[in-house]
């Protein structure tokens, strides 16, 4: 009975099977990669997945512009700290680098994704992906945040 459950698991992993794609499937690819090379202006990429440690390359301007980054931003606002909190905690599968202090008082910049939001003013977890091996796991706390970057805009704090 383990045994097939164990295999159930395991199946249920896989999400597509590579010999059955077949023309018109509607597909969602999501790699978090870091740039180690830029050719043709930007719209040629050679990168590396930040979770397999894998390269492979990105082709193409509109491939290259429809993905988030953690870096650049537009756009900046002044918002509070709650509003700051509920853009993080809704932000899931979306690169984002936060600002928050540490609980010595020092400034911590963390570059990664959301893994486990937690209510307002709580403490969620973010997957550092800076980090290439050992726990990536950080705890931010929300009442701490200087600043957060997601989706080409970066938040900033306002102080009272």
């Amino acid at each position: 009975m383990a045994t097939a459950t164990a295999k159930k698991e395991k199946v249920s992993k896989k999400r597509v099977d590579a010999t059955k794609v077949k023309s018109d499937d509607l597909m969602a690819f999501l790699y978090y990669a870091r740039v180690n090379r830029i050719r043709q202006n930007g719209s040629e990429l050679s990168v590396t997945d930040v979770d397999r440690q894998s390269p492979f390359d990105v082709n193409g301007k509109v491939l290259v512009e429809s993905a988030y980054s953690a870096d650049q931003f537009h756009t900046t606002k002044r918002t509070t700290k709650t509003k700051v909190a509920e853009i993080l905690i809704s932000s899931p599968n979306r690169p984002l680098t936060v600002c928050f202090l540490k609980a010595t008082g020092e400034e911590r910049v963390l570059r990664g994704r959301l893994v486990k939001p937690e209510p307002l003013l709580g403490r969620s977890m973010v997957e550092d992906l800076d980090l290439t091996s050992g726990n990536r796991l950080r705890q931010v706390d929300h009442r701490t945040i200087c600043w957060l970057v997601v989706d080409g805009i970066k938040y900033t704090v306002r102080s009272k």
